[in-house]
């Protein structure tokens, strides 16, 4: 008696379909995402059906070089930090101004403000690090040179908060802070509006 299987490639058709299933899954996956038109709206009320379209949002293109265009991002993005760090650590002083029953404590306000000179001495130094297109080579510098003084202005509030005072060393330490972000963010507008 044979123990051969009689029907011959019995093993074709199952090994057929796995690859039908794998070249769909291949190809689907390979399709460019379906574009969904902005603007549009269905609303479905009992059985009505309401298509609404609504204008498409403007799009912004700006017709500045690339180098030009990323560097400005940059500098939005420096702006942003700056004023960032600005807001934490007067949010932060303000608190301990203001505190009551030891809230906030000693250790949580300087936590706050030794996070504010790590964040501002990155600041600085991605300022510095920064390579501005040759139409920025004349009004980059002094963003530069402001930025440098971020760090040290926070330190002066660390310092004030630590002072043996009533305070009048922390208070006009953030005044001065807040006097060199402002100049910072100036320069940085000046940047801006030497773009060609």
């Amino acid at each position: 008696m044979s123990k051969e299987d009689p029907k011959h490639g019995r093993w074709i058709l199952p090994v057929a379909i796995v690859a039908l299933i794998g070249f769909t899954y291949l190809f689907v996956n390979a399709l460019p995402p379906a574009e969904i038109p902005v603007g549009t709206t269905t609303t479905v009320v009992a059985s009505e059906t309401t298509t609404t379209t609504s204008a498409a949002a403007p799009t912004t293109t700006t017709s500045l070089p690339p180098d030009i265009d990323a560097f400005l991002r940059l500098v939005d993005g420096y702006a942003a930090d700056a004023t960032q760090i600005q807001t934490d650590l007067d949010a932060a002083n303000d608190a301990w101004e203001n505190r009551a029953d030891d809230v906030p404590s000693f250790g949580d306000t300087l936590a706050t403000f030794e996070t504010a000179l790590v964040e501002a001495q990155t600041l600085s130094e991605n300022v510095a690090a920064t390579n501005p297109p040759d139409a920025y080579a004349t009004v980059w510098p002094a963003s530069v040179t402001a930025a440098e003084g971020l760090p040290p202005g926070v330190q002066a509030v660390i310092d004030g908060l630590r002072a043996p005072d009533d305070g009048t060393a922390r208070r006009e330490a953030v005044t001065a802070f807040d006097a060199l972000t402002a100049e910072f963010l100036t320069t940085l507008d000046a940047v801006k509006s030497a773009t060609p």
